[in-house]
């Protein structure tokens, strides 16, 4: 505390204990502080505030105005001094604030607002924007305090955490196989409509794996998009076979709107990352975070809640 509120904070403490002796025991200052106090207080304001006796001290008219000023000023401060520090504690150990996510939006909606849901039960007090790469508006990677991306950004300002892998398969509709029939070997791919995503993890050759057996195909497009909820309504509506996260699909699976399709034949498996800046993750908000995602990752099956339908055949 400022020398000019320690002096006032001694003479409220001396006009309360009416004693020196008893002001140095409710204060922790010692007698001499306290005196020296009291003399730059008086000093200060060019009035005497307690007439010193050899037995005895007695505030003077002054003095009991000006301390019934100070009492309630400093029992308001130290109010809040309390709150301040209070506050500044919960920022510090994550429990106030905002946290901003940015993810892909394959792991939006599916996996990271569950995330989201399940780190907010334990932080109430934060207030959490989650934005989706790539639409109007939304943060960027550096802007966000964590990016849960499949392809890191081009940024030296984040570093990189990788959470786990993510495996993909092959999809289709009943209706689909109904009508242009099952392939049985990787080649007969080139056969069938693919639904496609144009981006890094659809563009191109796909390199499926059984095993120590490798198969290169190049899909036969029949329909492109960068989403992957579009690509999995279109593969729901028959359009064609798609290449999607196996845990993206859990709900259609279930409920039989999907099949997969040559489930032994699996591309490599795709790492998720979280992108941030190091000195956020040095405060707990964010940490707790990225350790629950982490966490989360190794139960993402369960994760995706919402089922699309498929066309009746």
């Amino acid at each position: 505390m400022p020398d000019d509120l320690k002096s006032v904070e001694a003479f409220v403490h001396i006009m309360k204990s009416g004693s020196l002796t008893r002001a140095e025991q409710s204060s922790g200052m010692s007698k001499a502080s306290l005196s020296r106090h009291l003399a730059q207080l008086e000093a200060s304001l060019g009035a005497e505030l307690i007439q010193r006796g050899s037995r005895h001290l007695r505030p003077t008219e002054a003095g009991r105005a000006f301390f019934a000023r100070c009492e309630p000023m400093l029992v308001e401060l130290t109010q809040r001094l309390d709150d301040a520090r209070t506050e500044v504690q919960d920022l510090s150990a994550g429990r106030t604030g905002t946290l901003r996510v940015l993810a892909d939006p394959q792991f939006g909606t599916a996996f990271v607002c569950q995330v989201v849901r399940l780190y907010m039960a334990s932080y109430p007090g934060v207030h959490c924007r989650m934005d989706i790469a790539g639409m109007p508006g939304s943060l960027s990677p550096e802007e966000a305090d964590c990016y849960v991306c499949a392809a890191p950004p081009d940024s030296q300002q984040l570093v990189l955490k990788s959470i786990g892998q993510l495996g993909f398969g092959l999809y289709a509709s009943p209706s689909y196989l109904a009508r242009a029939g099952a392939p049985d070997t990787p080649d007969a791919l080139a056969e069938h409509d693919a639904i496609v995503l144009h981006d890094a993890l659809g563009r191109g050759d796909l390199t499926l794996l059984r095993g120590r057996a490798h198969a290169l195909i190049r899909p036969r497009a029949a329909f492109s998009t960068n989403d992957h909820w579009v690509m999995k309504t279109l593969c729901l509506d028959g359009l064609g076979i798609a290449l999607m996260p196996d845990y993206f699909v859990q709900p259609e699976l279930r409920h039989q709107g999907l099949v997969p399709v040559l489930p032994e034949w699996k591309p490599a498996p795709r790492r998720i990352h979280c992108a941030f800046r190091r000195q956020r993750y040095a405060g707990s908000k964010l940490r707790d975070f990225v350790d629950l995602m982490a966490r989360c990752v190794v139960d993402i099956d369960s994760f995706n809640l919402y089922v699309g339908g498929a066309r009746p055949a």
